[in-house]
């Protein structure tokens, strides 16, 4: 059974992979740290956050990374017992591989690749021997370049070179080889991950080229949908999960109505794929339709490790920055940048959006508030929504809403609350298909537009998604009994 999508909220770039009878998948996450969700599934339709594969600074530097830099479009796979993963930082313009032997890793340190392009890939022929690909620029001409590699090591084999121009010539890129009946297949993306996005293939009887060009192309594209709850598709990644029968993965955008925006990010969906003339055609004739709406509920227990949930920091760890108390189930954040900081690490912990309509609460203490904490609905240092917590005494607050956007900050409503007794507040944000609206103690202090947090609304390209967090600025902050999302 489909029930797209499979990864709600900002879980783009999917790549799959198969191994000891479960199935993994993998998803970029930018300036985010850790770097690379990981999750895993026995059927296809349930997955499950298992871990990080990018969980130590060593393994990735995003200091200073621009907004929606990053981690860019990892590729997942598993051969002779091992994972391998490779992805790009576009922040320090290196392509790299890591591995592991298990999914939970210990990952491997990263092995440098290649500076030239984004979106590698590796594919393992029959004999073992494994290729490298990714888009790319050879002698002026942009398209889809290769090379053998050591997956163990990073090094290649022999000099990149030009395999494929594209099929449209704009926006070639997500490569990823595949074999079926003695021909090489070669799925790539292209159009741009907008409006125009959608996914190509050609093929070859060898593995460089010449590659010939699909007549039934696009395979993958939902650009003649307009008005559709879908849009965007593309970046696909094909698996065959038994005999001849196979599945592609990729990402789209579901629209919370008639205008141009999506404030979710750029999602992982999921489609049976079909082969026409020894060609494959993902979904109906290259079409998906979304599932039933199962909404997950998420309980973020701070008694528990923080490691074992879906959470997110801004480019760092700072571990000492996020202090639990694990017998009282609290977690302190200790403030150091505002959140606007360009290229900064505020103390943000932050999970995911997965539905439009959505509710995320916690309780902030009082007793021992010292900075500027609250909630936020973050998309990014230059658009994001926050409720503040002030401490004027030990009885008064100001409770502000609090918008940042094109650089510009604003606060909308701010009001003074007097308490006696009360030793936390409890903060909640609500959100439906136009609004956010910010609760403290079940109080409405403000609300924002959805469009605030859209790529469509921002004044340059932004490939995340709105997150929900807790957030501290210049002090310390202590929350109580966990975070909820639902």
């Amino acid at each position: 059974m489909i029930n797209n999508p499979i990864l709600k909220g900002f879980n783009p770039d999917p790549s799959i992979c198969q191994a000891n009878g479960k199935f993994y998948l993998a998803v970029s996450t930018f300036e985010f740290f850790p770097g690379v969700t990981l999750y895993e599934s026995e059927d296809l339709v349930t997955f499950r956050f298992v871990h990080s594969a990018l969980s130590r600074e060593s393994q990735l530097d995003l200091k200073g990374c621009k907004n929606s830099s990053g981690i860019y479009a990892p590729t997942l796979r598993f051969h002779e017992g091992t994972f391998y993963l490779v992805t790009t930082n576009k922040h320090t313009k290196w392509n790299f591989i890591v591995h592991a032997q298990n999914i939970k890793g210990p990952w491997s340190e990263p092995h440098l690749v290649s500076q030239m392009g984004i979106d590698p890939s590796l594919f393992f022929d029959d004999d073992g021997t494994c290729y490298y690909t990714s888009n790319g620029t050879i002698d002026d001409q942009k398209g889809i370049v290769g090379a053998p590699i050591d997956p163990d090591t990073g090094n290649l084999l022999a000099p990149l070179s030009l395999i494929s121009k594209g099929c449209s010539g704009f926006a070639t890129e997500a490569p990823h080889i595949y074999k079926r009946n003695d021909w090489y297949y070669l799925v790539m993306a292209e159009g741009g991950t907008e409006y125009g996005h959608h996914s190509v293939v050609v093929r070859s009887k060898s593995l460089t080229g010449p590659y010939e060009e699909n007549p039934y192309n696009p395979i993958l594209s939902h650009t003649q949908r307009k008005g559709h709850p879908i849009q965007c598709t593309g970046h696909a990644d094909l698996l065959r999960i038994e005999n001849d029968r196979w599945i592609a993965v990729f990402l789209a955008i579901r629209m919370p109505g008639k205008a141009l925006l999506h404030n979710l990010g750029r999602e992982s969906f999921i489609a049976e794929v079909s082969w026409k003339e020894d060609w494959p055609v993902i979904g109906d004739h290259g079409m998906v339709e979304l599932g039933e709406v199962k909404k997950k509920d998420l309980f973020v227990d701070f008694s528990q490790d923080l490691e074992d949930y879906p959470l997110l920091k801004v480019r760092t760890s700072k571990k000492d920055c996020y202090l639990q108390d694990a017998e009282e189930g609290n977690l302190t954040l200790l403030g150091e940048q505002r959140l606007s900081t360009e290229g900064g690490s505020p103390t943000l912990l932050a999970i995911r959006q997965e539905e439009f309509c959505s509710t995320f609460e916690t309780h902030l203490d009082t007793e021992n508030l010292s900075a500027k904490a609250g909630v936020v609905a973050w998309y990014n240092s230059d658009y994001h929504v926050k409720l503040q917590v002030c401490k004027r005494n030990n009885t008064t607050f100001i409770i502000s809403c609090i918008q940042q956007v094109h650089g510009f900050e604003a606060c909308s409503k701010r009001i003074t609350i007097k308490r006696s007794k009360a030793s936390s507040l409890f903060l909640q944000i609500i959100s439906d298909r136009e609004h956010y609206h910010f609760f403290c103690d079940g109080k409405e202090i403000g609300s924002a537009s959805i469009a605030c947090l859209c790529s469509e609304a921002t004044m340059y390209m932004t490939f995340t998604g709105t997150l929900f967090g807790i957030y501290a600025e210049g002090g310390m902050a202590t929350f109580k009994e966990g975070l909820t999302l639902f």
